[in-house]
């Protein structure tokens, strides 16, 4: 009975010095764990893109908000490697020259020429934040607690000649007022401030629709697109209906366009609001009162989405751009099954009697019946792609062209493109299918 005893106690203690060195380990292990991560962590925060490549020079913008002076300032400052750059253009307003001050060579004139001192300066203006559309209301505004403006308003279109090979590592920084907060298109820094980055382009200009001051956001992501929706508080926008609709729709808009990027910004405000919508890269401005859906079954938020992934203009044949994006709106919506075929059907014959009359589609400005028309171009362009391709190709085919190439479009580089799939010229972009079209 005692070796028993003493047998079962030896048992237990051979068990309890298992457990006891199996829970060691485990918190060895765990802790190894944590400084991985850690280890990992301060690695990245190392090498998140602080460091400049070998092509490339420091670009920095702040952007200093002033709202009871409904103003900005702006300063563009080069860091790092400022000698590589030779000079900037500047296509400033009138209203930005009275405080126009830069280091180095500066030549006040139209554009502003900007000769950049080889270890570096800056060039500091100021803009007017506040921009009527029309009469329909404000592109960009400043009430007493939020701003909503592009930043293609506050740094406008700038050349610059640098020696061969480089390009700018472009950031930009906020000045605010307390308990003000701010949103942009692009990824923020852990060190501070936000990435600019613009595709195609070696110097690095923060566009697109921005907004600060004290708002509510929602975030989502969707199809490895993170999609961000902010209005102000007081503005009646619904966010979570907006992003309920992106999460519908924005896996069959990935399909059509594979390259649509990482981030989309969607702000919204009521009046004294442009009352439409305004698409900028990678964001877009949508007005409170503006439904998702119409009750014609079309949408302009999904049709400024739309834009936001084709990102093309043209000189005089705004007709294709803004033909494919309503068109687009109305097919993605069929597809996700947000519309039926049967709305999807009512939609395009309310279109068709809409730009029946039309004599013309050229021009700068696609108006509504152009645009009209300019949708039953396109249906008809789709089915005639598939049925001469065997369904191989199709509208998506040539939309997805004219995303990749970007820039202006035009009837012929359309025609091309289209063309390119079937070896043969095509009825529907014929001169006797396109009113006001002459070879």
């Amino acid at each position: 009975f005692f070796f028993l005893r003493l047998g079962r106690q030896v048992c237990l203690s051979v068990v309890t010095l298992g457990s006891f060195i199996r829970h060691k380990i485990r918190c060895f292990l765990k802790e190894l764990k944590i400084l991985w991560i850690f280890a990992m962590v301060c690695l990245s925060s190392v090498t998140s893109g602080q460091e400049l490549t070998s092509s490339q020079y420091e670009l920095n913008y702040y952007f200093v908000i002033e709202p009871k002076q409904d103003r900005a300032k702006v300063r563009i400052e080069l860091g790092e490697r400022a000698d590589r750059v030779v000079e900037l253009r500047l296509r400033l307003g009138e209203a930005s020259l009275a405080d126009l001050k830069a280091d180095g060579e500066l030549e006040i004139g139209s554009p502003v020429i900007w000769q950049p001192p080889e270890e570096g300066g800056s060039l500091t203006y100021s803009v007017p934040l506040t921009h009527k559309r029309s009469d329909s209301g404000y592109d960009a505004y400043v009430a007493e607690d939020w701003a909503i403006f592009r930043g293609d308003d506050l740094v406008p279109a700038i050349s610059a000649r640098t020696k061969a090979g480089y390009e700018s590592r472009a950031k930009l920084f906020f000045e605010l007022p307390d308990a003000w907060s701010v949103v942009t298109p692009f990824r923020p820094s852990r060190q501070g401030g936000y990435y600019v980055v613009n595709d195609k382009r070696r110097f690095h200009r923060p566009v697109g629709w921005m907004m600060v001051g004290q708002f509510g956001q929602r975030i989502g992501e969707i199809k490895g697109i993170r999609v961000v929706i902010a209005a102000p508080k007081d503005q009646g926008f619904r966010r979570m209906d907006t992003l309920a609709f992106m999460q519908w729709n924005m896996t069959e808009l990935k399909k059509i366009f594979p390259k649509y990027p990482n981030r989309l910004l969607i702000l919204g405000a009521g009046n004294p609001m442009w009352r439409g919508g305004l698409s900028g890269p990678r964001s877009l401005f949508m007005h409170s009162d503006r439904p998702m859906i119409s009750e014609n079954g079309t949408s302009s938020l999904m049709h400024e989405i739309v834009h936001t992934a084709l990102r093309v203009s043209s000189d005089e044949d705004d007709w294709i751009v803004e033909g494919l994006a309503e068109f687009y709106s109305l097919e993605i919506m069929r597809r996700s099954k947000t519309l039926s075929r049967a709305r999807f059907n009512t939609a395009l014959n309310s279109l068709k009697k809409w730009g029946k009359d039309v004599e013309s589609l050229r021009g700068k400005q696609s108006k509504g019946p152009v645009t009209a028309r300019a949708v039953g171009v396109f249906y008809a362009l789709d089915k005639e792609l598939r049925k001469k391709s065997g369904k191989e190709y199709s509208l998506d085919d040539v939309a997805r062209t004219l995303a990749e190439e970007g820039g202006k479009v035009s009837l012929d580089q359309l025609r091309n493109i289209a063309e390119s799939y079937v070896d043969e010229e095509l009825k529907s972009l014929s001169v006797t299918a396109l009113p006001g079209i002459e070879d």
